[in-house]
């Protein structure tokens, strides 16, 4: 269910900057909420962030940013100073200096905020635990030495790729909240399964109890106590997510109504627009 719910948010990576910096340098970084990305690709640096840490930040290592708050990147040695020297990035990795792979992540679809509200406000990923890391930055800093500067779209693609890693590993690593929760739960999975699989039926807590070797209570309590939210409440939400993208796509309302489980058009509408603030019809 965690890919599917991925290609229905549909993630787009968009790199901002692919550069050297040698010498003292220093950067500021806020994009005003924007889901954003570094990644080091040479050297090393340190990353400051107000009201959370100072860190250190090696070849490989990639931050996440859920929602952009306020940091600076910095040398790792030496005191900073408030003008910095850029340059693009070239295949000379002989000389001094980092070299930072930055994006923003955005998403056509706006449900994908229940899934920002679950993450930390920053979190890292160290090279060296993450055995995929590496083969991702191989072909990143292939790509770095050989593209032209005018296509980003291979960096882009690759981008995507290392956000959707970074998603999963800190769903496999880290306690988590709301949808993530179910989503790394083993227990519940054959009831996500049922509810993935056929939105348009309206299950029962006994069927989907059932699914799980479970009682009607025993599924609904731990349900609540795992995601936060009731068995009803989540499959509306997904239900409202499917839609959303169903309607991108050029359905018809009155067909994504009935593809997602309402056979009244207009009881529909009304989930949907509690669920978006904004009618079908305005997608």
């Amino acid at each position: 269910m965690f890919n599917q719910l991925l290609s229905t948010f549909r993630l787009k990576a968009e790199i901002y900057n692919n550069a050297q910096f040698c010498g003292h340098w220093q950067i500021h970084a806020h994009s005003d909420g924007l889901t954003c990305f570094h990644m080091v690709t040479l050297g090393r640096c340190r990353m400051l962030v107000p009201n959370i840490g100072e860190f250190e930040l090696e070849l490989g290592d990639l931050v996440v940013f859920p929602r952009e708050i306020p940091h600076t990147m910095l040398p790792f040695e030496g005191a900073p100073e408030t003008q910095f020297k850029t340059k693009i990035f070239t295949p000379d990795s002989n000389k001094h200096g980092t070299g930072l792979l930055c994006g923003t992540l955005n998403f056509e679809h706006q449900g994908f905020n229940h899934i920002l509200d679950a993450l930390p406000k920053v979190f890292i990923i160290k090279q060296h635990d993450a055995k995929w890391i590496n083969p991702l930055l191989m072909q990143i800093q292939d790509e770095i030495f050989e593209q032209l500067d005018s296509d980003k779209n291979m960096l882009n693609r690759l981008s995507e790729l290392l956000f959707v890693y970074a998603l999963r590993h800190h769903m496999q690593q880290h306690e988590t909240s709301g949808v993530f929760t179910l989503f790394a739960s083993i227990e519940l999975a054959p009831a996500l399964q049922l509810m993935r699989d056929h939105p348009e039926k309206n299950w029962s807590l006994e069927q989907l109890g059932k699914a799980c070797s479970m009682s009607r209570t025993k599924f609904s309590q731990l349900f609540k106590k795992v995601s936060g939210y009731t068995v009803n409440e989540f499959f509306t939400w997904w239900r409202m997510q499917l839609a959303f993208d169903y309607l991108r796509q050029g359905q018809r309302i009155a067909q994504v109504s009935e593809q997602v489980g309402y056979s009244s058009e207009s009881a529909f509408s009304r989930a949907f627009k509690k669920c978006f603030a904004k009618n079908p019809s305005d997608v």
